[in-house]
């Protein structure tokens, strides 16, 4: 049988990019996004939900100026780790060491997400599915209270913050949508968690960052072309 590609004109180079499991990512279409701005030869684009930032990160890597805006507040640490960050990676080691060796500790995460081995079920006394467990969920207390109290800036919280959520997502216990959790633990959430340092981007434009609903971004940004993947239940 005949396979017909849907762009069969399509030669570009694809960055790459990181993210967390996620319905509807557009990772496998980047290379089609991209190819469709160059010919638009735009020097601003507008990600204008922007979700995971895939997106955002490649087309910044590409040399546009990215105005990215999303409603979800990890979307935003996401877009101000990878858009709007100054440091090199070297900067971060010694952050991202010292979180990794904190103890854990028993804290809210633990208290309403995690659970315990159970034989390999992941539902606990209550009947309810966790989606960590908790060797993983007391070493989230320990790394986000700590991430509060150290004396860095917004932008490098944001970076933190990315490393401990792509860390959490490689030791979870769902198909990379959290409405619902497996039933039984998944080979990964045995592992224990450990965060690195997010391949950054060098900031070589002046990209912007928002938050907010879309009809009140649009007036207040101006750009040579838009990009819209608005979410799919709404």
């Amino acid at each position: 049988m005949e396979t017909l590609a849907l762009f069969d004109d399509i030669v570009v180079d694809t960055p790459s990019t990181e993210g967390i499991k996620y319905a509807g990512s557009k990772q496998k279409l980047l290379p089609h996004i991209l190819s469709l701005v160059r010919k638009v030869k735009p020097r601003t684009v507008i990600d204008g939900f922007s979700g995971t930032t895939r997106v955002s990160q490649a087309l910044a890597q590409s040399g546009y100026e990215v105005i990215s805006n999303d409603l979800s507040a990890w979307s935003e640490v996401f877009a101000t780790c990878y858009l709007l960050n100054d440091y090199p990676s070297s900067h971060y080691r010694s952050l991202i060491d010292h979180l990794n060796n904190l103890p854990p500790v028993d804290g809210w995460f633990t208290e309403n997400y995690g659970g315990d081995p159970n034989d390999g079920t992941s539902a606990g006394g209550d009947g309810l599915k966790k989606p960590w467990q908790k060797h993983n969920t007391r070493r989230l207390d320990a790394i986000r209270d700590e991430i509060d109290r150290l004396a860095v800036s917004s932008v490098e919280k944001t970076v933190l913050l990315t490393s401990l959520i792509y860390a959490l997502d490689e030791v979870d216990s769902t198909l990379g949508h959290f409405a619902s959790y497996l039933n039984d633990w998944s080979p990964r959430s045995y592992k224990n968690m450990h965060l690195k340092v997010p391949s950054l981007i060098p900031r070589n434009a002046r990209h912007q960052v928002f938050k907010k609903d879309i009809f009140d971004f649009l007036p207040h940004v101006k750009a040579d072309l838009a990009y819209f993947d608005p979410p799919y239940g709404s």
